[in-house]
């Protein structure tokens, strides 16, 4: 047998090469990939921005009631996170996540945080059109607006509603069907009924003809609300973000609470008493024990006393 040396060190250098070369390869296409990563973090950081900034003409300018349509250049997926514990009222973050070139979705951008935002939401929500509309929410003073967001493509229909709510989705023209019965809703709608059960969110309405009940979605807790703006929060939020969005109105509400107090000694110092410290007392002491939507009744309760006593009042505090 005839060993061939050069031949031998010719292939150690060919391999050798190959092995580096796919190296070099591998390192180009892995610092490529990440750079891409990095920017579109950049790129759904800015997004996430300037969704809050959209997000903000339409809390503000509530007197038109109007729902608006937010179109994104492409395919998104908005992050709605709530934490009630961080901060003096709780915080709101918004990320947005978009596509890289494998059509995989790319990690959220870094959330932009707001202290004074309430954006009712699931907790993930996907597309390029989303529906937005806000209502204000009093309890029984002004307390915050809330934003109500869910993508266009994500149908409901509402079975059986009471009038004043039928009447608000006809008045603000949102692309909600509405029903006596739940057959008669498409297949790929979500069915929300209020008289039936069985439905992909059932709700029971308190027997005074108010808007307030409880509402039960398939797979989840079940929750409770006070007036239609609690009401569509419920409908277009998971029962998580809720439930935290509401534990940090009541920490709004009991800030406002006790500034109301303080407004009602001033007025009482310049002959003009009010005679609500002892109500606006023991009413924000119930806010600061409140624990979830369960607490809302009696909450409710108290805020409706202490708005009649206001409308009676010849110095009004709210």
């Amino acid at each position: 047998m005839i060993f061939n040396k050069k031949a031998l060190e010719f292939s150690f250098s060919w391999i050798f090469a190959i092995i580096v070369g796919a190296v070099i390869i591998f390192l180009a296409v892995y610092a490529s990939t990440e750079f891409i990563k990095t920017e579109k973090t950049k790129q759904d950081t800015v997004l996430g921005k300037q969704l809050g900034i959209i997000l903000t003409p339409i809390e503000t300018n509530l007197e038109t009631g109007k729902i608006t349509k937010i179109s994104i250049p492409e395919e998104t997926r908005i992050y709605n996170e709530c934490k009630s514990s961080q901060g003096t009222f709780g915080t709101q973050k918004i990320s947005l996540a978009t596509k890289l070139l494998n059509d995989e979705w790319g990690k959220p951008g870094f959330p932009s945080t707001f202290n004074n935002k309430y954006i009712f939401s699931q907790d993930v929500i996907e597309g390029k059109e989303y529906f937005v509309f806000a209502k204000p929410f009093n309890m029984p003073f002004k307390i915050a607006d809330l934003i109500y967001l869910w993508p266009s493509d994500e149908n409901f229909c509402f079975v059986n509603p009471p009038r004043e709510i039928e009447d608000e989705i006809l008045d603000l023209g949102i692309s909600i069907n509405i029903t006596s019965s739940a057959s008669e809703c498409k297949k790929e709608a979500k069915k929300v009924c209020f008289t039936t059960s069985g439905c992909d969110i059932d709700i029971s309405l308190d027997s005074s003809g108010n808007i307030k009940g409880s509402l039960k979605k398939k797979f989840a807790d079940r929750v409770y609300f006070e007036t239609s703006a609690l009401l569509y929060a419920a409908i277009f939020s998971s029962p998580e973000v809720y439930e935290c969005h509401l534990k940090r109105l009541m920490k709004r509400t009991s800030e406002l609470s006790l500034l109301y107090y303080s407004k009602s000694l001033l007025l009482n110092s310049k002959g003009c008493a009010s005679n609500l410290e002892v109500d606006l007392s023991s009413y924000t002491n119930k806010l600061f024990a409140f624990n979830s939507s369960l607490d809302l009744r009696e909450l409710f309760f108290d805020a409706e006393i202490i708005r009649r006593k206001n409308e009676a009042l010849s110095c009004k505090l709210f």
